[in-house]
């Protein structure tokens, strides 16, 4: 809990027997917990880079990626692989100045302008990496129906057989199902901990809109 939170819950159960805070003071507390908040959006962002990494190199033996490796498609997944860093990298970067913006703003004009700067980059961050996951899964789907030898070995069967619209059917259904099924749990993983962070973020956004500098 905030200490501003916790400061008035103790108003509250003590009957306001606490002396009240100036509102400087109470700026300075939500000055602090801003700048906890974005210190914290920064080391998940970063914490999250280190994750993909190490899945990388724990799947790299995984049947999934032999098969693409076997396509040598390196012209395509390697550009991803270094966009998907990329992304990552750029937005700590935005993560960390807004930090130091944060921490070194003296006024609560200027927090606020902050805190909704903030805010933005976060939204922005979780809708592109989305929107990443997503089409890059797609573009890797298609690839398979140009370079995966078994993959064409199945689908020139299935014509044989004269089952080419099943064959179609169930493999983009099951795999559509499945890329929803992986974008949903990451969404609502990024919903449940950076979204708890903005929604921290704004009740201090709306506690700084009510004092009067």
């Amino acid at each position: 809990m905030e200490p501003l939170d916790k400061l008035k819950n103790d108003w509250k159960k003590n009957g306001g027997k606490y002396p009240k805070f100036s509102e400087k003071e109470i700026y300075a507390m939500l000055h602090k917990g801003s700048s906890s908040i974005v210190k914290w959006i920064l080391i998940i962002s970063i914490l999250e880079f280190i994750f993909w990494i190490g899945l990388s190199f724990l799947m790299k033996d995984s049947q999934g990626s032999q098969r693409i490796n076997n396509m040598h498609i390196d012209y395509i997944t390697i550009p991803m692989t270094i966009l998907s860093y990329g992304i990552i990298i750029y937005f700590a970067v935005v993560f960390y100045l807004n930090y130091k913006k944060i921490n070194a703003t003296d006024n609560a004009k200027t927090l606020m302008v902050n805190i909704l700067k903030t805010r933005k980059a976060v939204s922005n961050y979780i809708f592109i990496n989305l929107a990443y996951m997503m089409i890059g899964s797609l573009l890797i789907l298609v690839l398979f129906f140009y370079y995966d030898p078994s993959l064409i070995n199945a689908l020139h069967q299935s014509e044989e057989n004269g089952d080419t619209m099943k064959f179609y059917l169930v493999y983009f259904g099951l795999t559509i199902l499945l890329l929803g099924v992986f974008i949903f749990i990451v969404w609502l993983l990024y919903k449940l901990i950076y979204g708890t962070l903005l929604k921290r973020l704004k009740r201090n956004y709306n506690e700084l809109k009510k004092l009067d500098f």
